[in-house]
């Protein structure tokens, strides 16, 4: 056995590490620094050595973003996060759907609200909608939604309070139709064309639909300007930089959570956020469902942080998440909102499956 073999069997109890601290490991052990200092050859490999071996052991720790503060690295970290992510994507097709079957798009969506005295008390609110895609993708769809799924208190005197301030909402409501032509991406409402009518929605960034996605570029530089500017920039005269990143960010995130992204826009749109400025790599995220992943973040105008939860093994996205980023974080008219920061004001999930079935729906 020579020093290689002893060398080798060092940590081989450890396990394998994230993709994202390897990334930055090998970045940061083969690309030389600024400055550099002559040293003995036999410094240099020890030095060498000892990096790789400890390299997985601390990135991991140091990419850690938390409620919107921002850290040395934090968009080198995010930007490596989605080229990784875009290209397990790119890997990984989605399968077709087969003639006289269906995609079926589940998205669960739960809002968080504080009220009572001081705001100590809080609600949550689940909503639930799924959707059936034929193999044409064409619609009308068959889409079911339930408002107020479930609803849960901090405490029976929160309960109490709340079923006395919204006593016509206590009940779960469901809507269902076969002639939804689209699905918002909050899973709270859905848009309907008239029975047997010809006209359909009018496709949107909001409602997006498989042919309104087709039409994106797969041109990452090209897909960020149409997110930015939408194809028409006298819409967007007199707003600032920041305020075109948001709306791209926004828009990201609303084309992935409608679950009907093909596996080659979603790899563009990584690689067209990777380009967007104050992203953050936020880790130990879950998704509604409880789904691990790492999510890339933009602290939005108001204090809130708007998360996208990707799987860092597959790249596949699992859902949003927006968190409060400060306490009382001011509204669009200027008046602070009833949230503390690290709330979670909303939460969503996202998933499809291919199934040979649909509800009967009338």
């Amino acid at each position: 056995m020579n020093e290689i073999d002893l060398l080798k069997r060092v940590r081989d109890d450890v396990p394998p590490a994230d993709p994202v601290a390897l990334a930055r490991a090998r970045q940061r052990v083969l690309t030389p620094s600024p400055v550099r200092r002559f040293v003995g050859r036999r410094r240099v490999l020890v030095a060498g050595a000892v990096a790789a071996t400890l390299a997985v052991g601390f990135l991991v720790n140091d990419v850690v973003i938390k409620d919107g503060a921002t850290k040395p690295g934090a968009v080198a970290d995010a930007s490596t996060f989605l080229a990784n992510a875009a290209e397990l994507t790119n890997a990984n097709p989605d399968a077709p759907i087969p003639p006289g079957q269906y995609r079926q798009v589940t998205q669960r969506s739960q809002g968080t609200w504080r009220f009572g005295p001081h705001n100590s008390y809080v609600g949550t609110r689940l909503d639930v909608s799924n959707w059936w895609i034929s193999a044409d993708q064409k619609p009308p769809y068959t889409a079911t939604s339930v408002l107020s799924a479930k609803k849960e208190f901090s405490s029976p005197a929160a309960r109490t309070l709340w079923n006395k301030l919204d006593p016509l909402n206590i009940k779960p409501e469901m809507i269902k139709s076969p002639y939804v032509c689209g699905v918002g991406t909050n899973g709270g409402y859905l848009m309907l064309q008239k029975k047997d009518g010809k006209n359909i929605c009018t496709p949107s960034w909001l409602m997006p639909s498989p042919d309104f996605l087709a039409r994106l570029p797969r041109d990452p530089d090209k897909l960020l300007t149409a997110l930015r500017h939408d194809g028409t920039p006298t819409k967007t005269r007199g707003q600032t930089p920041e305020s075109l990143n948001l709306e791209a960010f926004d828009r990201v995130a609303t084309v992935l959570a409608s679950g009907i992204a093909p596996a080659d826009l979603r790899a563009a749109l990584y690689q067209a956020a990777r380009k967007i400025p104050g992203i953050q790599l936020q880790a130990d995220a879950v998704n509604l469902d409880g789904k691990s992943g790492l999510a890339i973040g933009l602290v939005e105008f108001l204090g809130v942080r708007k998360d996208l939860i990707i799987d860092p093994g597959t790249g596949q996205f699992l859902g949003l998440r927006e968190v409060a980023t400060v306490t009382g974080p001011l509204n669009g008219d200027g008046d602070p909102q009833a949230l503390v920061r690290g709330d979670v004001v909303s939460w969503t999930s996202v998933s499809s499956r291919i199934t040979p079935n649909r509800p009967v729906v009338r």
